[in-house]
């Protein structure tokens, strides 16, 4: 009966420690080690940095195929994207684009911005507000009312209003103002923005120029004339999305879908590239103006390939074992708001306002066309021999 027990009582002390030991083996496995608790920690360059980057996914991402395909610049040929260019998309669709508005972007910012406050860093937050301006302003731009003040504030708020269009535009117009307020302080290290590296006057013209776009959406015209005089001036100040040649880390997001996600599924068979081709009956050349290049540069007649009917978005470089680049290639950089966008603003703002002065806007447009002359938008126009005019 001794002999029993003790066994018994081996055994338990077995089972204990063998317990004790799965007990001490599977310790922190439902904990995520790269999972971050503790916002403090994140510094206001690295929040600048993933700011930045969420913008630039907002910028070149689904919702922007999306729209690209309704505005009859491109259209789906596989999967999916049939349904796409028929209309047929479900809310769920949209999701990737809310949450980089609104993870990526807004709650950051909201966590840099009680960072930088403290740390009276107001030049990476004047950057960041811009961003944030973009970001929301799209939004709006796209969906009318959404989500604003309350918005990025879980778990205190679980059901943000949402806020009508009008009074998110006039929200934009703030932090843009509070963003030059901000600059003028001239305080604080500029370490994250990879945008610009910091250049203050280059974000300041920025600034003026997202001004005008969203005041040319609210139909103030001389408001948008106003700041469209004061914003970007020159190619080299567009705030452009920067792109290098690593998959999966620094493509342009239009090359990654073309060439490698999904491989066909986006043609060019529409309105866009009929009026950029000069052998197209919808083309709108005339003798002052050879689009060509511009064709080229946008788009691949026949396909990259040379095997297709209609056009391709024309993504060569040299992963794609191209000796150019198109407009949609790897490393090509991709505009968020430009130089030839704020000509243009200024241009139609001029016609739309009361009255209409067609002289300052086609002094605008001429100014563009100038600038479309010396054929530098179309990187790829020597290498392919592609001709351009735009006489004034």
């Amino acid at each position: 009966m001794k002999i029993k027990l003790k066994m018994i009582g081996l055994a338990a002390a077995l089972m204990a420690g063998s317990l004790n030991s799965c007990k001490n083996l599977t310790d922190g496995y439902s904990t995520n080690p790269v999972a971050i608790t503790n916002p403090s920690v994140i510094s206001i360059a690295q929040y600048l940095s993933g700011i930045e980057m969420s913008l630039i996914v907002i910028y070149e991402g689904d919702m922007v195929q999306y729209a690209g395909i309704w505005s009859n610049y491109f259209t789906g040929e596989d999967r999916q994207f049939i349904g796409f260019t028929n209309y047929i998309i479900v809310a769920g669709q949209m999701n990737d684009t809310w949450r980089n508005v609104y993870n990526g972007v807004l709650k950051n910012h909201l966590l840099l911005e009680e960072k930088a406050n403290a740390e009276k860093n107001y030049s990476a937050l004047a950057i960041s507000q811009v961003n944030l301006a973009l970001a929301i302003g799209l939004a709006a731009d796209l969906w009318g009312d959404i989500p604003y003040t309350e918005a990025g504030k879980f778990p205190a708020i679980l059901n943000p209003i949402y806020e009508s269009q009008s009074s998110i535009y006039a929200a934009v117009q703030t932090l843009l103002d509070n963003a030059l307020a901000n600059f003028d302080k001239n305080l604080g290290s500029t370490a994250g923005d990879f945008f610009f590296d910091g250049n203050k006057n280059n974000w300041i013209k920025v600034i003026h120029s997202a001004k005008a776009r969203y005041y040319l959406h609210t139909k103030e015209y001389e408001n948008a004339i106003k700041e469209g005089l004061l914003g970007i001036s020159k190619p080299g100040e567009s705030l452009m999305a920067p792109h290098g040649s690593a998959l999966h880390k620094d493509f342009n997001l239009y090359y990654s879908f073309l060439k490698y996600a999904r491989a066909g599924a986006l043609l060019a068979n529409c309105y866009a590239p009929a009026l950029l081709d000069p052998s197209n009956v919808n083309y709108r050349g005339n003798p002052k103006t050879d689009e060509s290049a511009r064709l080229w540069w946008y788009y691949a007649p026949g396909g990259l390939d040379g095997r297709k009917t209609g056009y391709e978005p024309n993504y060569a470089c040299a992963d794609a074992k191209y000796k150019y680049n198109g407009f949609f290639g790897a490393n090509t950089s991709f505009p968020i708001i430009s130089y030839e966008e704020t000509k243009l603003i200024l241009a139609e703002a001029y016609m739309k306002q009361a009255p209409p002065d067609p002289a300052e806007a086609l002094a605008q447009l001429d100014t563009l066309r100038k600038y479309y002359n010396t054929g530098a938008p179309f990187k790829n126009s020597a290498a392919l021999g592609k001709t351009f005019k735009y006489e004034n």
